[in-house]
């Protein structure tokens, strides 16, 4: 097998073609390899149609011969029958029709059946280009053993440019398959936080639901903190179905929802004032931030009592400002007070106010017996709520707990 690589083939011409098809309809075969074309392709087709062609009339005229003279003496009638299939068998292909009985024709079936078959064959190879060579065909190498690769000779410029080649695609091939492994790896990671972080906030709801049975926390905040942890349990979801589907970069950190504050802290409603009244509406003890002068803050909740009396026959016990504050009301034996809360407070916070009313009336009961109430002589006691701001120093009891 030789090193060298054989020239492309090229494809006949149409005219080619066609001549080389024609030659296989009967005796054209014969004019077409009399005139000697120049085209080896239609040469070789027209001396293989022209053999085929006079295989055919040599064993169709055979059997014409055996069948018409089987013996029993020469006839003028046989003969010219015998002339005739002859010249229409070179000139057509196929013998003379008329007076051919069913036993002559299926005598003569296998030679024209075969012979045209084969002419057939070789006018669809002609017709698509292909070539009949039957030299090849016998004397194709078939070895034992198989054939050696061929060898070509080279420089060694081009074989270090080769080895250069080969290996700038082997390092491209590794690195793209580090890149695939470790955003495989970080996207795996990530679905696995996803799925952590999802099994905390069903945790902190159950929490949520908790707290608002026993009283700890107001519905209008579960519903806000629930609705913000919903919220985010859907993008969560979301992001591990693009994370499956491989729809999403897990790179790209700016994609990823923000866990709200719900998750980690539960916001303690803040109060913006607390007030002790005496029974003549003097404000006796007072801490947070009041906006207005507190005579006329306490006018306004006397007022308020007792327009609220007059009107449904009882006092105040909750309001709610147009900025959304909540006032709650508790009253005792000597006073009455009053807590201004951010928003809505939690039913623990509201029994915070009552039992601070009960303890700081206990602790100045002898003080608040006596009216006017002396405040220089009043007891502190902590205080159970967080104000927005801070108190200023000269309050008493101003330091705020939370006794949860």
């Amino acid at each position: 097998m030789s090193g060298s690589s054989q020239p492309p083939r090229t494809t006949p011409g149409r005219r080619s073609r066609l001549m080389a098809t024609l030659a296989y309809v009967g005796p054209l075969s014969l004019v077409i390899a009399g005139l000697l074309p120049r085209s080896r392709f239609v040469l070789r087709h027209a001396l293989i149609a022209m053999t085929l062609h006079l295989v055919r009339f040599a064993l169709a005229g055979m059997v014409l011969t055996l069948w018409l003279f089987p013996g029993d003496g020469v006839e003028t009638g046989r003969v010219a029958r015998l002339a005739a299939d002859l010249g229409t068998l070179l000139l057509a292909g196929v013998p003379w029709p008329g007076g051919l009985t069913r036993e002559g024709a299926l005598l003569l079936s296998f030679p024209l059946g075969m012979t045209w078959i084969a002419s057939l064959a070789g006018a669809a190879a002609a017709a698509t280009g292909h070539t009949l060579d039957y030299h090849a065909l016998l004397h194709a190498d078939w070895p034992d053993a198989p054939p050696e690769p061929a060898v070509e000779s080279s420089s060694p410029v081009d074989e270090r440019a080769y080895a250069r080649e080969l290996r700038e695609r082997q390092l491209a091939r590794i690195w793209s398959a580090s890149r695939v492994a470790q955003a495989e790896r970080r996207r795996h990671e990530r679905m696995e936080q996803v799925k952590r972080e999802m099994e905390v906030v069903l945790v902190r709801l159950d929490y949520l639901n908790h707290l608002l049975s026993f009283g700890e926390l107001s519905l209008s905040r579960f519903t806000a903190m629930h609705t913000e942890l919903i919220g985010y349990l859907d993008a969560l979801r979301r992001e591990l179905a693009d994370l499956q589907a491989r729809r999403t970069d897990v790179l790209a950190a700016e994609n990823r929802p923000v866990a709200p504050l719900a998750l980690t802290e539960v916001p303690q409603v803040q109060v913006l004032t607390l007030a002790v009244l005496d029974p003549s509406g003097v404000p006796i003890f007072t801490s947070g931030h009041f906006p207005l002068d507190e005579s006329l803050i306490t006018g306004m909740v006397s007022a308020l009592d007792s327009l609220s009396e007059e009107m449904f026959g009882s006092r105040v016990h909750k309001t709610q400002l147009a900025e959304g504050q909540v006032v709650h009301f508790a009253r005792g034996q000597y006073t009455v007070a009053f807590v201004i809360f951010e928003d809505e407070p939690a039913p623990v916070q509201i029994g915070h106010l009552r039992e601070f009313l009960d303890d700081f009336e206990r602790a100045n009961a002898a003080v608040l017996a006596l009216s006017p109430v002396d405040t220089d002589r009043l007891v502190p006691v902590p205080v159970p709520f967080a104000f927005l701001r801070r108190l200023p120093d000269d309050v008493p009891a101003a330091a705020a707990v939370n006794p949860r």
